[in-house]
């Protein structure tokens, strides 16, 4: 469970070095006009976590057939391949089709859950969970600062190189160290009524909901860095600071109401981390300084980061690979859909209106969750968690 961990963390942190500086690189090298420029962005950011969102179904159900750990170290070549020619290229067209690439052959991430599900008793599950989560999220603040850093100091192309060396270091240390686990026993089984019902369904809007919230604002960071006018000169530096304190406290959000949800119990920590990370999101429109900005949206997504590992945890005790590699693709498709939501709204109306269309989509499925999801009994002789 450690060893698989520090790899996601790895493969998190080497594949989001390049999210700092890729709407500015997009920005760079585009033909466009600025509007035009900004849906690109948004494509080029979001297609590869919608592709995810559907891609990663299939891997919860290849782990019942074929080792994970193989699945996993074949999910980290692809992305380092894509990097690589990224890194060659200034077609927007060509950057679209190669995130795409990384789509489909993504949601590495959902056969660390499966592994890590594997490794635990079903009381350490949420804990397991968050600590996986945890790392993941670290390596979400490793990469963007990284990033930006490399690309000031080689360039754009230089960036991408660096991030393609990160990623080999990942696949060399779980070749070495990350051991392969039991096949899921998801198999045939798993992609039934069990697996796709309606508390599935909700759970897989929540997380979608919270991802949206989470990885929505480096797609229009360049926008929030002009409206505060800071000079585009240090604009990319400011971008990678930001990323890098917010997700600090994610990061340790997430590691800190996961543990402690087991004991003021799971559904009032979820009731509370939704509404008080949605009422910072709208709190962002009334920043009139840039450190008012970044102290908030801090906040923010301490809270909101939980969400996602203690709505999997709910489901993944059942240790089917389907089921937790279809709630998985619902953070895929947050990811993928919230950098798209937000420059289109951006593009035809305002950063207000931006912030209150993503907590608005999050507290209705949340409400949509508490109303309409049942309660299954608990396998005999455990405790339910809930």
């Amino acid at each position: 469970m450690i060893f698989i961990s520090l790899a996601q963390f790895g493969m998190a942190a080497s594949s989001h070095f390049v999210i700092a500086f890729l709407p500015f690189y997009i920005f760079a090298v585009s033909p466009y006009s600025p509007r035009e420029t900004l849906i690109w962005v948004g494509s080029i950011m979001g297609v590869t976590h919608l592709i995810t969102a559907v891609a990663s179904n299939l891997w919860g159900f290849l782990t019942s057939r074929y080792s994970p750990k193989l699945l996993f170290m074949r999910g980290v070549l692809v992305h380092t391949m894509a990097f690589l020619l990224m890194g060659f290229t200034s077609n927007l067209h060509v950057l679209f089709a190669l995130r795409v690439i990384q789509g489909l052959m993504g949601g590495v991430s959902t056969i660390g859950l499966i592994i890590v599900s594997a490794s635990s008793t079903r009381e350490r599950i949420p804990a397991d969970i968050g600590f996986f989560q945890t790392l993941l999220t670290l390596g979400l603040l490793i990469g963007p600062p990284l990033g930006t850093f490399s690309a000031s100091a080689f360039g754009y192309r230089g960036g991408f190189l660096v991030a393609v060396a990160g990623l080999v270091i990942v696949l060399i240390f779980c070749h070495l160290y990350v051991k392969d686990v039991p096949l899921s026993p998801g198999g045939k089984t798993s992609g039934g009524r069990r697996t796709i019902n309606r508390n599935s369904v909700l759970g897989w809007f929540l997380c979608f909901s919270a991802s949206v919230q989470l990885l929505f604002l480096p797609s229009i960071l360049p926008k929030i860095l002009e409206e505060f006018r800071v000079e585009k000169t240090i604009a990319l530096k400011w971008a990678g600071v930001i990323i890098m304190l917010y997700t600090a406290t994610a990061t340790l959000g997430t590691y800190f109401w996961t543990r402690i949800a087991r004991r003021f119990g799971r559904d009032r920590i979820i009731l509370w981390l939704v509404l008080s990370g949605t009422l910072l999101l709208g709190v962002l429109s009334l920043s009139q300084r840039i450190i008012d900005f970044v102290v908030i949206r801090m906040v923010q997504t301490g809270l909101i980061a939980a969400v996602i590992p203690l709505v999997i945890s709910i489901f993944a005790a059942n240790l089917r690979g389907g089921t937790i590699g279809f709630l998985n693709s619902g953070r895929f498709a947050g990811s993928a859909c919230g950098p798209i939501i937000a420059t289109s709204i951006l593009a035809f109306s305002s950063l207000t209106a931006t912030y209150l269309v993503i907590g608005g989509i999050t507290l209705l499925t949340y409400l949509a969750f508490r109303m309409f999801s049942s309660e299954d009994p608990p396998p005999q002789g455990t405790d339910h968690g809930r």
